[in-house]
């Protein structure tokens, strides 16, 4: 299994994987454009793209979702309330997604993809957790708690991306507009660092390698991010080497990632 990420954040957010020989994207927030020379920058291609699954609504996980899914005639998979709010935006794809049991769970090829919801302000907003070659990813953003479904959705992975959105103190001495500061601190908004932090202690002892995305440009920073769930490895006796800790970058695409 080959992970990579190519875009993390409010400008714009896509995954690829690579799993028994399927190319998987996760999310398309970028431009066809942009996404193309991203994807040439690290030896990949749109003819490596045959599968879409889309998380969510807004506009920063869906902008190129038509045009890329025209343009590589990949199939294309959300949950049909989701995929309702989107249609009028994507246009004419080839969606396969329309089960009201999305959650159960499908196979793409040998892949099994198992979808869960998570809370957040869009009409259906899922995470995703693929199983294939014997390996296990899991991926949570966009989400303004972490309950016990996505612990279990989350554990035991060969690599985890979550959530790691603002500072708690950054955002609330920053100069969003108050109501928008409450929508993003809500269990229906974004995860502060400090909640990823507790959420990566949980996971831990099953799972070692953990991608930290979504970061807020505004009410955050890298190292900051870094900081709290690194902090948080070391109070439970991870030594460095033990547990893998990146941050996904909003405008460079990060390195392939084999597991």
């Amino acid at each position: 299994m080959r992970v990579c990420s190519l875009g993390s954040g409010s400008k714009g957010n896509c995954i690829y994987i690579n799993v028994e020989g399927q190319g998987i994207v996760i999310d398309n927030g970028l431009s066809c454009r942009e996404l193309k020379n991203r994807m040439l920058s690290i030896g990949l291609g749109f003819s490596d793209i045959s599968h879409i699954l889309i998380t969510h609504d807004h506009s920063d996980h869906v902008k190129g979702i038509g045009i890329l899914a025209r343009e590589t005639q990949a199939k294309v998979y959300a949950h049909p309330q989701c995929f309702k709010a989107i249609v009028g935006k994507v246009g004419d794809v080839d969606y396969c997604g329309d089960n009201e049991n999305y959650e159960n769970g499908f196979y793409i090829g040998g892949v099994f993809v198992k979808p869960f919801r998570t809370p957040h302000d869009a009409t259906y907003s899922v995470g995703y957790r693929i199983e294939g070659e014997g390996k296990v990813f899991a991926l949570a953003t966009d989400l303004g708690v972490v309950t016990e479904s996505i612990l279990k959705h989350l554990t035991g992975t060969d690599l985890t991306v979550i959530e790691s959105n603002h500072d708690i103190n950054m955002l609330k001495k920053g100069h969003y507009p108050e109501q928008l500061k409450r929508r993003i601190m809500s269990n229906r908004g974004h995860l502060a660092n400090f909640e990823t932090a507790n959420a990566i202690l949980k996971l831990a002892p099953s799972s070692k390698r953990f991608l930290l995305a979504h970061l807020s440009e505004d009410n955050n920073l890298k190292e900051l991010a870094f900081k709290e769930s690194g902090n948080a490895l070391k109070s439970i006796g991870a030594e460095k080497g033990d547990i893998i800790l990146d941050i996904l970058d909003q405008y460079i695409p990060s390195k392939i990632y084999d597991i």
